[in-house]
C-alpha cells in the first residue's frame, strides 16, 4: 500500500472513533498523522479499536488482512508509535493490550515530550487542523470532554457540593497514580515567544486516569506526585486564577488548569456571544452591588470577559460566566458569591460512559 493511501485509511479508521479525525480539503490532517506515525505504524494503527484487546487478539486480525508479521514484529511496531504517543497501551495480566487514541483528548495533549523544534511545528499544524476541522467535530453532538469545576476557596460552608463539583474531592478520590504533565498549551505559547501572561506555572495538567497515568509513567511523559503535592500544586493554580477543567465525568480521568490566554478552548470559547451554551458548570458569579467597591479586580482576573463595571458596579454577563470562581477569591470586598443554578448538570460516571454517550449521539445524528 502506497504510504498517501496508508495515512488516508488511517484518517478514516480515527474518524470513526467518539471523538472523530476529519478530513479537510488542504490535507492538514494527513500532515499531523506523519508527525506521529511512520507508514509501518500508521498501517498497524488501522487494525486497532478504541477499546483496548490484546495483542494476540491484534495480530490475529492482522495476519488475516496481510502479509504474515510474527507477533514479535507486530509488538515492536506498536510500541514504537506508543512511544511517541500516537496510540495506547496497558498491561493486564501480564499481556500488553493496545488501543486507538483519539486526537483530543489523546495524541495532542501527549506530544510536550518533543524536542521544541518538532513541537512547535506539531503545534502550529494542529492550530491549522482546529481551526479547519476539529473544533467542530468536538462540538458536534453538543456532548462535551470537558466541564468547569469551581475554585475551592470560591466555595462556602452554604454550598451543599456534590464530590464530581469539589476539585479537592476529586483529588482525594483518585484511584491508582497521579501524574502532573506540562500544559501543552502553555508550552506552544512559550515557543511562540509568547508565554501566559496569567501564570508562569507550567505543571499544570493532570493525569487521573489509571491507565493513562501508568502510560504516562512508563515512557517518562510526565511526574508521578502524591495527592498532597496534587492539591499544593492546585493551590497554587487557585492563586493565579486558573480555570479547572476536568474530564466531563464525575471520575475524571484529566485535570486541566486553564487560562484562556493560552487555552485554545477557552479562548475560542471567550469569543462566542454565549460559551454557558458550551461549557458545563453548575455555578455562576453573582454581585452585592452594596458590597461592591468598583475597584475592577474582579474584571482582571476573568477569563472569559463575563465582567464590566456599569455605573461603577461589577455587573456579571451570565451568556459568559462559566462559574469558575476566580473573581470570587479576587475579590478584596467580598462582594461576590458563587450561585448554583437551579438546573444542575450530572455528568456521566466515568470516561467510558462518556465517550458511549457521544458514540451513540453521532450515530443518532448521522441517522
Amino acid at each position: 500500500m502506497e504510504s498517501e493511501t496508508i495515512y488516508r485509511a488511517l484518517q478514516r479508521h480515527l474518524d470513526t472513533l467518539p471523538i472523530g479525525f476529519p478530513e479537510t480539503e488542504s490535507g492538514i490532517e494527513i500532515k499531523i498523522l506523519k508527525h506521529l506515525f511512520t507508514p509501518e505504524e500508521a498501517e498497524m494503527a488501522t487494525f486497532l479499536d478504541f477499546k483496548f484487546q490484546a495483542l494476540e487478539v491484534i495480530h490475529d486480525r492482522v495476519k488475516k488482512n496481510k502479509k504474515d508479521i510474527s507477533l514479535a514484529e507486530l509488538e515492536a511496531i506498536l510500541d514504537s508509535a506508543v512511544s511517541k504517543g500516537a496510540i495506547l497501551v496497558k498491561k493486564e495480566n501480564g499481556k500488553k493490550h493496545y488501543a486507538n487514541a483519539m486526537f483530543m483528548i489523546g495524541m495532542y495533549d501527549i506530544q510536550t515530550h518533543r524536542k521544541n523544534e518538532k513541537l512547535l511545528e506539531f503545534l502550529n499544524d494542529s492550530s491549522q487542523f482546529f481551526k479547519e476541522a476539529f473544533d467542530e467535530e468536538m462540538f458536534s453532538t453538543g456532548i462535551n470532554q470537558f466541564r468547569i469545576v469551581p475554585i475551592n476557596k470560591s466555595l462556602t460552608v452554604e454550598h451543599h457540593v456534590m464530590s464530581h463539583d469539589n476539585i479537592r474531592e476529586i483529588i482525594k478520590n483518585t484511584k491508582g497514580p497521579i501524574v502532573v504533565g506540562h500544559c501543552v498549551c502553555r508550552t506552544k505559547q512559550k515557543l511562540r515567544g509568547d508565554p501566559c501572561k496569567q501564570t508562569k506555572l507550567l505543571e499544570t495538567c493532570f493525569v487521573l486516569n489509571e491507565t493513562f497515568a501508568q502510560m504516562y509513567i512508563d515512557q517518562g511523559w510526565g511526574r508521578q506526585i502524591s495527592k498532597e503535592e496534587a492539591l499544593e500544586i492546585l493551590d497554587k493554580t487557585e492563586e493565579d486564577g486558573l480555570v479547572f477543567q476536568p474530564g466531563n465525568a464525575q471520575r475524571p480521568g484529566s485535570l486541566c488548569c486553564c487560562c484562556s490566554c493560552c487555552c485554545g478552548y477557552l479562548s475560542d470559547m471567550k469569543k462566542l456571544p454565549r460559551p454557558v451554551d458550551f461549557l458545563k458548570s453548575n455555578f455562576h458569579a453573582e454581585v452585592d452591588a452594596d458590597d461592591c467597591d468598583g475597584c475592577g479586580i474582579c474584571i482582571d482576573k476573568c477569563n472569559m470577559e463575563a465582567l464590566t463595571l456599569i455605573n461603577d458596579i461589577s455587573t456579571v454577563n451570565l451568556d459568559k460566566c462559566i462559574g469558575c470562581g476566580a473573581c470570587v477569591t479576587a475579590c478584596p470586598s467580598e462582594a461576590i458569591q458563587l450561585r448554583e443554578k437551579e438546573e444542575k448538570f450530572i455528568p456521566p460516571e466515568d470516561w467510558d460512559a462518556l465517550y458511549t454517550m457521544i458514540a451513540e449521539k453521532k450515530r443518532e445524528l448521522k441517522h
